[in-house]
């Protein structure tokens, strides 16, 4: 039989030299390419907000110019045909707003009047007939693609709004707004010098760009990019620019306009970072590899030395003998020396101190507040300590002699069973028992909870055990939940409260300013029209505020759970709601109701948040709900059913974000903030909320919340 080969303690170390730094430099590499994409998931969402902003202010200049003209429309001198004057106000208006020029067209396509021209001169016929015919039709506003325009002779786009004669559409009054005015609000948003952003109409047409705008406008983008646009509203992907250069591209699309954004990004950009790495890790590991492996080899050699010079007292140990071991030249093998002469006179203590020992173990192991829980090599229990038995809810004389299997999720069995091949033939070892997602403990119950595990393995007498060290994380991880949803929703709250309340307010001012001029103190069935645009401004500016500061105050301060009886929350819901629901002719149905811990204030507004939904998003039928809790386990789940338009499935989740409502404010008014502070209540309170769905049929809206127990409140 062939001799096992031994390596020596130089080959040995540099085996372990090789060993240590392979491993690094693959984790090193392996973290700067996670480092790239991290890096390009951010680029992509830094760039998509950016995106979004840009859109949010090619829209609002839209929705400026459209009120704006909507104001000028309601002047006086368009019923009594006085074109001249009327003139001499738009004029007036321009002065203070972006717009170039404003026109009146009749519904003939024949130019009445346009500032661009002292009045009276003959005006050619409108070009952008496409965006007549639509604002004649539904007698809606509409902003048109960029085209040639016959008075400027140059690119432009229009924004259009009716002008009615009685109940007709008679003219559509256009506003012109320059692609320039455009590029302006692109080169405010201060791209880096590499970045390629591009403003895009309906059709895919180049309106403003950051980078050879002369060359490119009025052509279509990309074909990619440009049906992209046309399948979504918002997304990322890799092409090609118009100059042939690749880059990492995101979109938004606007939901009214239907105009697009998109930034793109040089790939080389991305890319150059991690190059450079990686030919700096190169140089480097080598340089490593080659002064440790020879540093290892030195070493190697005292270190044999060393242990050889310890043969002769070990042997002397094992005999009994005295021993003297000479000072040697590594300070471990010192060490080692000085405890096997120190060993001989140990050995008759031995027995007492492993004696005394076993006891302060068994005291440490039951007073211990972690579970502490040992088995043998066939995962047997033999070791179940008292926190083990509180934190498992199982009696330990009832544990002891059960597979550790048995408080462990049956989806991870198989996980579990390859971490302990891997540790056995370890001998002494430990460390954290993470490997395959095992996170997860098992109550005797059957609840699952998460869980921290430390490990360690010792050999007895030829056989190993196994130690786990288990701890309780599930405070920890729901506080963590809650605390990455508040930030991701302030800074969400941050977003909107610098910036699109903004749009309301320069309303506001506007239709006051056009009241004081054209009506004064005497006013019309227009002028009186005017006020009440101006208060649904208002209002819907009030709605928008109390929301967003309802959603911000429900984490804003720590709250006291008290014991909060739904019945009666949801009879003062109901109250609250009494007009509405006489007015929809509403069917209500409640079941019994539970007594939960919680803050009455909070779940007050989830329920009339939710109950107020069902009784808006019910079209052509009376609306019929139903409120019902059902106990399951230890949870309460409560469901709100109504028989309304129902949502899509694709919607289910989307439905709960800030601000993502899916239908327009003429359909059906609101803020979409609603369910957002729904989720929000639920989850502060340690459950969840979800929807069950189906278009034209009706929607469920369910969510959990803890069973109340009074001993539990009294010890808290």
């Amino acid at each position: 039989m062939k001799p096992k080969r031994i390596l020596s303690i130089r080959a040995s170390l540099a085996w372990l030299v090789m060993a240590c730094l392979l491993p690094a430099i693959v984790i090193t590499v392996v973290l700067l390419y996670y480092d790239y994409q991290r890096a390009r998931v951010e680029l992509i969402r830094d760039s998509l907000s950016t995106a979004r902003a840009l859109m949010h202010a090619v829209d609002r200049e839209f929705a400026s110019a459209e009120m704006s003209l909507r104001a000028l429309a309601t002047s006086p001198s368009l019923d009594k045909q006085d074109f001249s004057a009327f003139h001499a106000q738009a004029r007036d208006m321009l002065r203070r707003h972006s717009l170039n020029n404003i026109a009146l067209i009749d519904a003939g396509g024949q130019q009445r009047m346009n500032t661009a021209r002292t009045y009276g001169e003959p005006l050619p016929k409108a070009t952008s007939m496409g965006q007549l015919e639509r604002i004649l039709k539904s007698g809606q506003s509409d902003v048109s693609d960029l085209f040639i325009g016959p008075i400027l002779k140059t690119p432009l786009i229009t924004v259009g709004v009716p002008v009615h004669s009685g109940n007709t559409v008679a003219h559509s009054l256009v506003g012109v707004i320059l692609p320039a005015h455009l590029q302006e609000i692109l080169v405010d948003q201060g791209f880096p010098p590499d970045r390629i952003a591009v403003i895009a109409d309906r059709a895919g047409t180049v309106v403003a760009r950051t980078h050879d705008i002369g060359r490119f406008i009025g052509q279509t983008v990309t074909p990619v990019l440009a049906q992209r646009l046309k399948e979504s509203d918002e997304g990322s992907f890799e092409t090609v620019s118009l100059e042939g250069i690749p880059v990492l591209t995101v979109f938004v699309r606007s939901a009214t306009s239907r105009w697009g954004v998109a930034i793109g990004v040089p790939v080389e950009t991305l890319t150059a970072d991690l190059r450079h790495s990686l030919w700096l890790l190169i140089g480097f590991a080598t340089l490593l590899m080659a002064g440790s492996l020879g540093l290892a080899w030195i070493l190697g050699g005292r270190i044999a030395r060393a242990i050889r010079a310890l043969r002769s007292p070990a042997l002397a140990l094992g005999y009994g003998n005295a021993v003297a071991v000479p000072e040697l030249a590594i300070s471990e093998a010192d060490e080692v020396g000085k405890a096997i002469t120190k060993a001989s006179t140990m050995l008759v203590d031995t027995n007492e101190a492993l004696t005394g020992s076993e006891a302060r173990m068994r005291g440490i192991l039951e007073s211990a507040m972690d579970a502490i829980i040992t088995v043998n090599d066939s995962q047997i229990i033999m070791l179940f300590n008292s926190a083990a038995s509180v934190m498992f809810a199982c009696p330990v004389e009832q544990a002891i002699g059960l597979s550790i299997t048995r408080f462990i999720p049956e989806r991870i069995h198989a996980g579990h069973h390859a971490c302990v091949q891997q540790y056995n033939g370890r001998g002494n070892a430990s460390g954290t028992f993470d490997a395959a997602g095992i996170a997860v403990g098992l109550r005797y119950n059957g609840e699952e909870f998460p869980v921290e595990v430390s490990y360690s393995n010792v050999v007895e007498s030829g056989a190993p055990l196994h130690t786990l060290i288990i701890r309780d994380v599930t405070a920890r991880v729901r506080a963590y939940a809650a605390l990455e949803r508040s930030n991701l929703d302030l800074q969400q709250f941050a977003y909107v409260a610098s910036h699109d309340l903004k749009t309301p307010l320069r309303s506001i001012a506007g239709f006051i300013q056009l009241l004081e001029r054209n009506h004064g103190a005497k006013l019309d069935e227009k002028g009186l029209a005017l006020i009440q645009r101006t208060g649904s401004a208002v209002r819907r500016l009030e709605q928008l505020t109390e929301d967003l500061l309802s959603y911000a105050r429900i984490d804003a301060e720590v709250k006291q759970f008290v014991p909060v009886d739904l019945a009666e929350v949801v009879r003062d819901v109901v109250h609250l709601l009494h007009a509405p629901i006489q007015t929809a002719n509403a069917v209500l149905t409640v079941g019994e109701m539970p007594v939960v811990l919680g803050d009455r204030t909070q779940l007050a507004q989830l329920l009339m948040n939710l109950l107020g939904n069902s009784l808006k998003y019910c079209r052509d039928r009376a609306p019929e709900v139903e409120i019902s809790a059902v106990l399951e386990e230890r949870e309460w789940v409560f469901s709100v059913k109504d028989n309304g338009i129902g949502i899509d499935a694709k919607h289910h989740e989307k439905v709960f974000e800030v601000f993502k409502r899916l239908h327009t404010q003429n359909d059906y008014p609101g803020t979409g903030i609603g369910l957002a502070i729904c989720r929000r209540v639920v989850e502060g309170h340690g459950g969840k909320i979800w929807v069950t769905s189906e278009s034209g049929v009706g929607s469920t809206f369910s969510f959990t919340l803890p069973v109340f127990s009074p001993e539990a409140s009294d010890e808290a």
